[in-house]
């Protein structure tokens, strides 16, 4: 706050500034001007001491929140040295973070060279103040020296000095001008200080802030961090797995690159004897050229391998032969080549009939191979509709199908397994009446959704089966019922019961049959 004479009064209480008015008085020695003055002296030096000790109490405090600034921020750095030596951080990805802290570290210098001025104007003022405290005792001293009566008598010879005490004091206003302007300027650092005191605490706030964001990023990294780890370990495992794989593939390579010199070296020893058998080749290649050309003149010849004696008896016997035949046919020729001409008519036929005969192969075996496909398939479906229907008829029972040769299906049969007590599988014929009633009724239903007709006759084929049995396996057809039509010879109550329509057929006494129809 600030009054319309010029004085500011602060939040402390301190008050200064301000103007203060002279009087000019005639030059007359006046005790009640020299008390009036040395109060007003006293009155600047308390105000002057408030002041200071304002300020002392304010650069105290200024000096404590720089020393815990300091703190924090040294243990910021600390911190983000620890996270970053824990994230394994790269340079990149921390520029931001350095570069506003080179911009903290210039305000904190700024800040420090503020302080220091202060510090400095602080001493000055402390200086003057120890002036003015000596200047004040002198005042005292010439004060307590006016009131002793033994010096009343000179006090004509201080009309003299009272001039240069006009002087002094017209010194002193001025001293104590510069003083409230240096107080002003002082007040003016002041100001600066707590703009940079609220920068300095706008900036702890955004420390706090990047502190909460990095403890954020560092939960998210050491998540990311757990994660690499499990991942690490998942990958180590991998790795030494596959070392050990490796390491056995080698030997194996290992192995195989041993055989393979020794297949190399079989390799060369046979081109070797190939190479030496090639030459040998190619010399009996030569001679038999050779041996060839000496015989083109008997080509078409006969040769045969005998000795010279026993080929005259031959010569002789064709001769005799020859002689023995006579005459020869003329005609033998085109007889020949008439019944050579059926001959090659028939290996045509051969030749045509073994094509059809491997294309019809190839369309029976496409046959069989489609058959087997469209059999295995609706083999499927039936032994699923057989393994539910079988659990719908016995709750505690299990059933399959099993073909007895299943690379060849139609060259064998097929066997129903059935398991109703124990853990052991069992044949048909191996189970009693009623069991295998169930097993085939459950069969003969699991063709029948496969491939379902409008009209089916059932006689008495529940002649073996219990009135439980009876009840699972009336409550089926009625089931089945629904999409097709059901006639059943039975004699059992509750396939009757569960019937939509009765007919009764009995003989009367002349041997004729006669019917009875119910609807229920």
């Amino acid at each position: 706050m600030v009054t319309l004479d010029g004085d500011v009064c602060e939040m402390s209480g301190v008050m200064q500034g301000g103007f203060r008015q002279v009087k000019k008085e005639s030059y007359g020695f006046k005790e009640k001007e020299i008390t009036k003055g040395i109060k007003e002296y006293e009155y600047s030096i308390e105000e002057l001491k408030n002041v200071i000790s304002a300020l002392e109490k304010r650069r105290d405090e200024l000096e404590e929140n720089i020393e815990s600034l300091r703190k924090k921020k040294s243990n910021l750095e600390g911190e983000i040295i620890k996270t970053e030596k824990g994230l394994h951080l790269e340079a990149g990805d921390i520029d931001l973070s350095k570069k506003q802290k080179q911009n903290f570290e210039k305000d904190l210098e700024k800040t420090n060279k503020s302080i220091k001025d202060i510090e400095e104007n602080t001493v000055e003022k402390n200086k003057r103040l120890t002036s003015y405290k000596i200047k004040r005792q002198e005042i005292r001293n010439q004060i307590s020296q006016l009131r002793d009566p033994a010096l009343l008598a000179e006090l004509s010879a201080f009309e003299e000095k009272k001039k240069e005490i006009s002087e002094d004091i017209i010194k002193h206003e001025s001293e104590i001008k510069n003083i409230d302007t240096q107080i002003s300027m002082y007040g003016q650092d002041t100001g600066k200080t707590t703009q940079i005191l609220k920068q300095l605490d706008k900036d702890e706030v955004s420390f706090n802030e990047e502190i909460k964001k990095i403890n954020e990023v560092i939960l998210e990294k050491q998540k990311i961090l757990k994660e690499k780890e499990e991942k690490a370990k998942d990958f180590y495992a991998k790795f030494k797995a596959l070392f050990d794989k490796r390491n056995k593939i080698s030997q194996e390579i290992q192995k195989d690159e041993n055989t393979v010199e020794d297949k190399q070296t079989k390799s060369r020893d046979t081109e070797i004897n190939v190479n030496t058998i090639s030459l040998k080749k190619v010399e009996v290649t030569a001679r038999l050229s050779a041996l060839n050309q000496e015989f083109e003149q008997y080509h078409g010849v006969k040769i045969i391998s005998m000795p010279e004696e026993e080929l005259k008896k031959e010569i002789s016997k064709f001769e005799k032969m020859r002689d023995d035949i006579g005459s020869v046919n003329m005609r033998a020729l085109e007889i020949y080549e008439e019944v050579e001409n059926e001959y090659n008519k028939l290996l045509d036929k051969k030749e045509m009939l073994l094509k059809e005969k491997d294309s019809v192969e190839d369309m029976m075996k496409e046959i069989e191979s489609k058959k087997k496909d469209l059999f295995m398939r609706t083999y499927d479906v039936i032994t699923g509709n057989f393994k539910r229907i079988f659990s719908l008829l016995t709750k505690k029972g299990d059933a399959h199908l099993e073909l007895e040769n299943l690379e060849n299906p139609f060259e064998a049969g097929l066997n129903i397994k059935v398991k109703i007590i124990g853990n052991k599988f069992l044949d048909i014929r191996s189970l009693s009446g009623g069991e295998k009633t169930l097993t085939a009724l459950a069969f003969i239903f699991a063709i029948q959704e496969h491939e379902p007709a409008k009209f089916y006759i059932l006689d008495e084929v529940d002649a073996a089966l219990d009135k439980h049995n009876s009840e699972k396996f009336a409550n089926l057809i009625k089931k089945y019922s629904e999409k097709a039509q059901y006639i059943i010879i039975s004699h059992n109550d509750s396939v009757i019961s569960a019937a939509s329509n009765l007919y009764g057929i009995s003989m009367n006494e002349h041997g004729i049959s006669q019917a009875v129809s119910l609807k229920i």
